[in-house]
């Protein structure tokens, strides 16, 4: 049996709408393609080729985000670029509300401008998160890893701890920022627990595609107000509330809610994600090897952490 899922990408000027044909069986992908231009829609019909490999995930299984601003390219996704980024460059995608011809070079044209708009309310950012999420879905691969602008990722991790779990099955990896939430859904109080967007989190693929009703570029929109919540809440209330998906909780992810400076140096090695922000940095200024950036050059403090995990890195011998 067939399903076919839609994908609009809005550029300047035009519109493209992708139609992407696959099997209910997610191990076989369906070989069709064909394009159609009329105008400045251009609709495109493509197979997505799912991996359907019985081993190990990899670095290439793994479809990681990164959703900013334009205002916040320097500030924040610079530190992103000159660090973790270099560690899976070919994976990794920022998705951002500007054009920037600059740092899209930098990256290997691996900037995304969504055209939702730069203002930091519910319609802009449930419309970003919803764009990447056709993207991800687009992308074909075993697990969607979404983090901020302020997350500091360490791929290799990153790959580890999802191999700890079943890609086939429904997961969603994260950590919880309160027990619960209680939102007025069309009227009706409904419980349910959302992984925290400021610490990162990771769906698998057969979760992502159940979550279609509610989720996409529009459909994330209309879900968003319905629930009254931003779009990582209401990615948690589709997952635990309407899908009844418990979460899969690790403390293996970060955000500015905790106190960066109390993470023990010895463990940041086995940490996949910690966040900063104004006066909540990790601290590696007691650690042993660790070499220190002023402030003013790194005052994210990923340059100095990225130097202490990966020492031989170039831009550690600045």
């Amino acid at each position: 049996m067939l399903r076919r899922y839609v994908m609009v990408l809005f550029g300047m000027s035009c519109v493209t709408v992708v139609l992407i044909h696959h099997s209910a069986n997610l191990n076989c992908p369906v070989p069709t393609r064909k394009r159609i231009s009329t105008n400045c829609t251009e609709v495109i019909y493509r197979d997505v080729q799912v991996s359907n490999s019985d081993g190990p995930s990899t670095l290439d299984d793994i479809y990681i985000t990164v959703r900013t601003s334009r205002k916040f390219h320097e500030s924040r996704v610079a530190p992103i670029v000159q660090t973790w980024f270099n560690l899976a460059r070919k994976q990794t995608y920022i998705f951002t509300d500007g054009d920037d011809d600059k740092l899209n070079e930098t990256t290997g044209g691996h900037i995304i401008n969504t055209h939702c708009g730069q203002e930091y309310n519910r319609p802009h950012l449930s419309c970003k998160t919803g764009t990447v999420f056709d993207k991800y879905l687009a992308s074909g691969k075993k697990w969607w890893c979404r983090f901020d602008d302020d997350n500091y990722v360490n791929p290799p991790r990153l790959v580890n701890l999802v191999n700890g779990y079943n890609w086939t099955q429904d997961i969603c990896i994260g950590k919880l920022s309160v027990p619960s939430y209680t939102a007025n859904y069309r009227g009706r109080p409904e419980i349910y627990q959302f992984a925290h967007g400021g610490a990162g989190c990771c769906i698998s693929r057969p979760l992502a595609l159940k979550m279609q009703p509610w989720c996409g570029r529009e459909k994330l929109v209309e879900t968003t107000e319905d629930v009254g919540r931003h779009e990582d809440c209401t990615l948690g209330f589709i997952i635990t509330n309407r899908l009844k998906i418990d979460l899969t909780l690790t403390d293996l992810l970060h955000s500015t809610r905790e106190s960066l400076r109390d993470l023990n140096p010895g463990t940041l090695h086995e940490q996949v994600s910690i966040g900063q922000g104004p006066g909540n940095t990790v601290n590696l200024d007691q650690a042993k090897n660790a070499k220190i950036f002023s402030h003013d050059v790194d005052p994210t403090r990923f340059i100095t952490l990225h130097c202490f995990l990966y020492p031989t890195s170039s831009i550690c011998k600045a």
